[in-house]
């Protein structure tokens, strides 16, 4: 059996956006190739997909848009675990074990691996990973499934280079994991902006790598029985690209990998 991680840097899934004006907006699909690829892995025509949106605080509006694009465009089945009510155990995985695709929401990831956590869904989740269920998750939740992602949204941060830091994921997966790598600047930093050199900075300090992937852009993981893993870069928008960061770190795990250096 063969185990499957798809961590997407971003991108938009043609959501509707209203503007304060009352103006309405059709936003482009800058993922369809990856969505279909998390799809086909099920080997099913119509499988069943479990959204986790507690990142975003369960936003109604978010699944709305989930469920509009994989739903209707793309004909699966679309089911929502709201974290953020606290269901018990006996619901989650009830949910969970309907799941063929667990997929998980942007937002801030500290309030998604707190949601995750609270409720005991970060333990089921494994359970669902070792089962084979094909896992996946946009923007925070790409970077869920890694050892570490950096706490730029959170409190703890101040706009400064000295505390900009890693916090631990799930770790699923080897290394950090920083979305909308091709929307950073090349250098500074400020409580809304932090540009690829600090990052690169913070992970020297730190003396670990990772990985930098662009919207519309994926890291596909694969790890068979023999915990073998093999690294694949999906492309679903033009341009986009995935970066290793900090290859000389100490712990850096070489991946039979075709993401672009």
């Amino acid at each position: 059996m063969t185990k499957t991680i798809i961590a997407i840097g971003g991108g938009e899934i043609g959501r509707i956006k209203i503007h304060d004006d009352g103006r309405k907006e059709q936003k482009p699909i800058e993922t369809m190739v990856i969505d279909k690829k998390i799809i086909e892995l099920t080997g099913k025509a119509h499988p069943t997909m479990v959204f986790i949106g507690a990142a975003s605080g369960d936003n109604p509006a978010y699944f709305t848009a989930i469920k509009n694009h994989f739903a209707d465009r793309l004909s699966i089945n679309v089911i929502n675990l709201n974290l953020t009510e606290k269901p018990d155990t006996i619901k989650i995985q009830e949910i969970i074990t309907k799941a063929d695709i667990i997929y998980v929401g942007g937002g801030n990831v500290t309030r998604l691996m707190k949601a995750l956590h609270e409720t005991g869904a970060d333990k089921m989740l494994i359970e669902a990973y070792n089962q084979g269920i094909i896992m996946s998750g946009n923007s925070a939740g790409g970077c869920v499934w890694f050892e570490f992602y950096d706490n730029d949204e959170d409190e703890d941060f101040d706009g400064t280079e000295s505390t900009l830091k890693t916090k631990k994921a799930l770790g699923f997966l080897k290394g950090y994991f920083c979305p909308h790598w091709n929307k950073k600047p090349e250098q500074g930093i400020d409580k809304e902006t932090i540009s690829k050199d600090v990052i690169k900075k913070m992970l020297v300090k730190e003396s670990k790598f990772g990985y930098g992937v662009d919207e519309g852009a994926a890291i596909m993981v694969q790890t068979d029985n023999t915990g073998r893993q093999t690294m694949t870069e999906i492309i679903s928008k033009p341009g986009a690209k995935t970066y290793k960061l900090n290859q000389t770190a100490t712990n850096m795990h070489i991946y039979d990998a075709k993401v672009r250096n």
